[in-house]
């Protein structure tokens, strides 16, 4: 577990080869290349340079990269919601035909996304008490997807995180818990055995009350799977100034 004061020299520095001590908002939709050559590498996917702020922007890398470090993931992927993060996430790893168990007492929207939206798509969702282990593991069995919420919405329960996520590997389902919560300064649950951790960043991840965001954090093997799979056609993705905002509320 990285230390508090680990924890707090992340948050007030930002790793930019070019020096600023803020990161500058790269205000724009494209990106120029210096010559056909560069441009040609690049949709070869032989660079990670960005071309089109709705791909790739530096301003949210920069956020990206900070939240990967701080909850100790290979790497984030940034969303416009915190609803953004979690539904690209979900339907990067269940499809029609697939039950996933959730616990009681989600984020509400995360419950009727769940409710509403998944029956539509030929998804099921199993509700579990989060605290009874037993009833987890049945639920489980066949499941394609586990997702947890420790401490959870309104209702503040707290959850053994580890096991949970022990549960899920032993179903062979992908566990993503929501930290909005905790944050990473008081839990990293990808230590912890779970696969992807997505947050609602307007809230302690912001911390001004001014800004709507989302991210997802895992392994690159995860993340790239959302990248590819739904985080272009879902259309929710983080704007510079938007990222900016959440980097001066980590500082």
């Amino acid at each position: 577990m990285t230390g508090q004061r680990d924890i707090a020299t992340l948050l007030v520095q930002d790793d930019l080869a070019s020096g600023p001590v803020v990161p500058p908002i790269h205000q724009s939709s494209l990106f120029t290349f210096d010559d056909v050559a560069q441009m040609a590498a690049t949709f070869a996917g032989e660079n990670d340079r960005p071309v089109y702020s709705r791909g790739n922007n530096p301003t949210v890398r920069v956020f990206e990269q900070k939240m990967a470090m701080l909850e100790g993931g290979e790497a984030a992927r940034g969303f416009a919601s915190g609803m953004a993060a979690i539904s690209a996430s979900i339907l990067a790893f269940a499809q029609s035909g697939d039950r996933i168990v959730c616990v009681r007492h989600v984020y509400p929207d995360t419950y009727r996304f769940m409710r509403r939206l998944l029956p539509r798509l030929g998804i099921e969702t199993s509700f579990v008490d989060g605290r009874d282990l037993d009833a987890m593991r049945k639920a489980l069995d066949g499941a394609a997807l586990l997702y947890l919420e420790s401490p959870t919405s309104v209702v503040f329960e707290t959850h053994d995180i580890a096991e949970q996520a022990r549960l899920a590997r032993e179903a062979g389902a992908v566990s993503i818990i929501d930290n909005s919560w905790a944050t990473p300064v008081f839990q990293r649950p990808l230590a912890l055995g779970v696969d992807i951790v997505v947050h609602s960043a307007s809230k302690y991840v912001s911390g001004h009350s001014d800004t709507v965001a989302g991210v997802a954090i895992g392994a690159r093997e995860r993340i790239d799977r959302i990248n590819t799979l739904t985080y272009p056609f879902l259309g929710g993705k983080l704007a510079p100034f938007e990222a900016w905002l959440l980097l001066r509320g980590m500082r």
